[in-house]
């Protein structure tokens, strides 16, 4: 699922090539990604209306338009958002199920970025369009005057990136059960950390997933929070992580992958300086997670 990085650079993509442009048209094939209204009622609302701007909470896309309207989308598992142009096959508006990118290269050529399931259509001829194998992905629109009682966003965390170390303390020392792992996961105690970034984290701060948090140290959840900045940060510097789907909005992958110490390393051996382990994999709270048990303690 992409995370704090991956949304962030979709946003970042957005806002440098959208805003201003204005929604000419609307379509979608598959019901079930827009929330609370049909597929019709949302492309009715939305036509001729300009975007104003893009902006991110958590693992959400904020598009704001005019009209006091906000798009909220989630990319889910395998979701992404792509910019371009394309072409409906057999040329019947509303009639047909694929789209082809107009041009060679990885919007058309990409097996990842052939799934388009809801397209905007915009004013200088070109497209946004949401892409997702699996269909997960979701969709509402809602008031910008009063989206923060909007479902989506109303019992969401602070974000990562807007809080200090001292805060981030603060917030897990006072989670006296569960495993460090599963609230790291938790969006309305922390917005934007996700499967790998927490794995990435744990295992740079030297703290086993199933610790409990409040019995952490201040001093191991201090570096625990400056790890977690840090990662994120360099993963969006070099666009993101894209060991699955995730594609940015011109359709090419990120490489953080490639940096990966910990996330989907299972059975090597662990790269940490002096350290013999090898790194395993367990499920908790019914997500994969993985680390190495040589030098990332236990607190309990």
């Amino acid at each position: 699922m992409p995370e704090l990085p991956e949304v962030e650079t979709t946003v970042l993509g957005l806002r440098s090539r959208v805003v201003g442009l204005t929604i000419r048209d609307f379509w979608c094939d598959h019901t079930r990604m827009i929330r609370y209204i049909s597929p019709d009622s949302l492309g009715k609302q939305i036509k001729n209306a300009k975007i104003i701007g893009v902006r991110r909470r958590a693992k959400n896309i904020l598009v704001d338009l005019s009209g006091g309207l906000t798009l909220v989308i989630h990319m889910k598992m395998t979701g992404h958002l792509l910019y371009g142009k394309w072409q409906m096959l057999n040329g019947k508006k509303l009639k047909v199920k694929s789209w082809v990118a107009d041009e060679k290269g990885p919007l058309r050529d990409d097996p990842y970025n052939r799934f388009v399931h809801v397209v905007f259509c915009l004013s200088n001829g070109k497209h946004i369009a949401f892409c997702d194998m699996r269909k997960f992905g979701k969709i509402a629109l809602h008031k910008t005057s009063s989206l923060h009682t909007a479902k989506e966003l109303v019992d969401l965390g602070p974000e990562l990136w807007e809080i200090n170390a001292k805060k981030f303390i603060e917030i897990f020392r006072s989670k006296k059960s569960g495993k460090i792992k599963q609230a790291l996961l938790d969006q309305t105690i922390l917005a934007g950390v996700g499967n790998i970034y927490s794995d990435e984290g744990l295992w740079s701060s030297g703290i086993h997933p199933l610790s409990q948090p409040a019995k952490i140290p201040n001093t191991k959840l201090g570096e625990l929070f400056r790890a977690l900045v840090k990662i994120t940060k360099q993963s969006l510097k070099i666009g993101g992580d894209s060991m699955s789907d995730y594609r940015n909005i011109d359709g090419v992958g990120g490489r953080f992958q490639n940096s990966h110490k910990a996330y989907r390393r299972t059975g090597q051996k662990c790269g940490k300086l002096d350290c013999r382990g090898i790194i395993k994999r367990m499920v908790i709270g019914g997500r994969g997670s993985h680390f190495c048990p040589n030098h990332q303690k236990f607190y309990a």
